[in-house]
């Protein structure tokens, strides 16, 4: 038993360094994936051995956005557990963690925005349905969560989180960097270019509150 713990534990910790080292690379690169190669360099293991747990470099950038999806509903679930008082107060806490958790994982909204288009068509087909499947389960454990701290009827924390998540992508990808030489000053003006945690926070707490009070 020790022994196929501590090999347990070294798939873990080899898996983890690929992880973390695709994610460095990626967060320091112009937006495209690097290389199984490169990863294997920065992770400091052999390209042979990064193919023993990934078949290709798209299921290792699918598995960082997993793993980025998935942590970011624990911390959620965490906040609601603490909420407490008003509803009202209760949204603006929940908002208010939901827009840091995302700022706090840049690499989440970069892979999220070439998911459909490069990292799901370079996936087996299993691959991604155990993804998704993983993904819905954890979405709908918080669901549950928002509905019992809120108040609301079934169905409406998983509407409620898939809007934001939505949301959340639009601002995001509104919100990054255009070369304002090429636009006249005229209309350079913050609604085309807007600061993406300020806007992100008075969107959903828009949202959230005429969700809830309809």
């Amino acid at each position: 038993m020790a022994r196929y713990a501590i090999a347990t534990e070294d798939k873990q910790a080899r898996r983890k360094a690929i992880l973390d080292a695709a994610k460095t690379l990626f967060l320091a690169g112009d937006g495209t994936l690097p290389s199984a190669g490169d990863i294997a360099n920065a992770s400091q293991l052999a390209k042979g051995t990064v193919y023993l747990y990934f078949r290709t470099k798209e299921e290792i950038f699918s598995a960082l956005l997993a793993a980025s999806l998935l942590d970011s509903l624990k911390e959620l679930e965490s906040v609601l557990s603490e909420l407490k008082g008003r509803r009202a107060d209760k949204v603006a806490s929940f908002i208010a963690s939901f827009v840091s958790i995302i700022e706090s994982r840049p690499e989440l909204l970069r892979l999220d925005a070439i998911s459909y288009g490069v990292l799901e068509k370079n996936l087996e087909a299993e691959t991604m349905l155990e993804v998704k499947r993983e993904f819905i389960i954890a979405l709908s454990h918080t669901a549950s969560m928002i509905e019992s701290v809120m108040k609301i009827s079934a169905g409406r924390g998983v509407l409620l989180l898939m809007r934001t998540f939505a949301m959340t992508r639009g601002i995001w990808q509104a919100s990054q960097p255009c070369d304002i030489d090429l636009l006249d000053e005229a209309l350079a003006l913050p609604v085309l270019q807007p600061v993406f945690h300020t806007e992100l926070t008075e969107a959903l707490n828009e949202y959230w509150r005429g969700a809830l009070a309809s």
